[in-house]
């Protein structure tokens, strides 16, 4: 667990988009702007199997979520540490997701037959300027 201030909890749990970063197979960072909760001290992500996102958390393991306060577009959080997958074959993350930002459920995100995944990722150094 880390240590974390009261205003980089409030600014996660703000229905705000972060931004994801894994390093992709080419080094590279693959970035991508995500909606996300924070619970049990972890951030969680839906996103559809098989995504870029996915496949790099898989190889790499390792990533970081960065967030700019709502209230202050000075201050940010950014949380570095380990990534690993779950299954959510019922949409229960997808719907806890989009339900913090505002939506009933997630039916209107995905086609038929769409598999989602959670991306979870676990801080070990909690960043920034809060």
């Amino acid at each position: 667990m880390v240590s974390m201030n009261d205003n980089a909890a409030r600014i996660l749990a703000e229905p705000v988009t972060g931004t994801l970063s894994i390093a992709g197979s080419d080094g590279y960072a693959h970035s991508t702007p995500v909606w996300f909760v924070w619970r049990d001290e972890k951030i969680w992500v839906s996103t559809h199997a098989g995504r870029q996102k996915h496949v790099d958390a898989v190889r790499s393991g390792k990533g970081s979520l960065s967030v700019i306060d709502p209230a202050n577009s000075s201050h940010y959080v950014e949380l570095r540490g380990s990534l690993h997958v779950v299954d959510d074959p019922k949409m229960e993350l997808r719907d806890e997701v989009v339900r913090k930002h505002g939506h009933v459920d997630g039916k209107a995100f995905d086609p038929a037959n769409t598999v989602r995944i959670g991306i979870v990722l676990t801080p070990e150094r909690v960043l920034g300027r809060h």
